[in-house]
């Protein structure tokens, strides 16, 4: 069963010193975002991307989603230290989206199915939310031994994350390599 990462060690997850980190503006550049959008960071975690997105959509909205209390707490006191006001989180079900169909353009999955039991019901889950003519963005670990990150065991191959996309139908619009230990899908609806 995957597992979930520890809200005690969320400093971990915010540290940009870490050697398997990605930078934040690195992703953001990646990604087809106007000011004005609305994104669901789902597993934001202690919003390592959720604060630096609401940073940029000035005029826009992130919603960050996680399964985990303390985690959102965090995100909440990150956005109230930097003063933004356009962070709203939700907590959520591991598979089940608390978020009103078609009601997101972006949604980000970062490092996020390598710890679901259910990859299938969470990529459904996550197409409802989003518009037509919106994306899906998940970057996860790629499937090889290195010294950060999960086991091995516990990483998604990047083909195994098109054939999940192959079952919501959808194109998958472009592949990369993000930093030195990442990969992005870009997926259109």
């Amino acid at each position: 069963m995957p597992t979930k990462f520890p809200v005690e060690r969320a400093d971990v997850l915010l540290s940009k010193s870490d050697p398997g980190a990605v930078d934040p503006n690195l992703l953001i550049a990646e990604l087809p975002l106007r000011t004005d959008m609305t994104v669901a960071d789902i597993g934001s975690g202690p919003g390592y991307f959720s604060v630096p997105l609401a940073k940029y959509l000035y005029d826009g909205k992130v919603h960050a989603i996680d399964v985990q209390q303390g985690m959102l707490d965090i995100v909440a006191k990150q956005a109230e230290a930097v003063r933004v006001n356009n962070i709203e989180t939700v907590l959520s079900k591991e598979t089940k989206i608390p978020l009103d169909d078609s009601s997101v353009d972006i949604a980000l999955l970062s490092n996020v199915l390598h710890e679901t039991s259910s990859p299938t019901r969470l990529i459904r889950d996550v197409e409802r939310i989003v518009k037509k003519g919106g994306w899906i963005v998940i970057m996860e670990w790629k499937k090889e031994e290195m010294a950060v990150g999960p086991p091995l065991k516990e990483r998604i191959a990047l083909e195994d994350v098109e054939k999940l996309i192959g079952k919501i139908n959808l194109p998958i619009k472009a592949r990369r390599v993000i930093g030195k230990s990442r990969y992005l899908v870009l997926v259109e609806k």
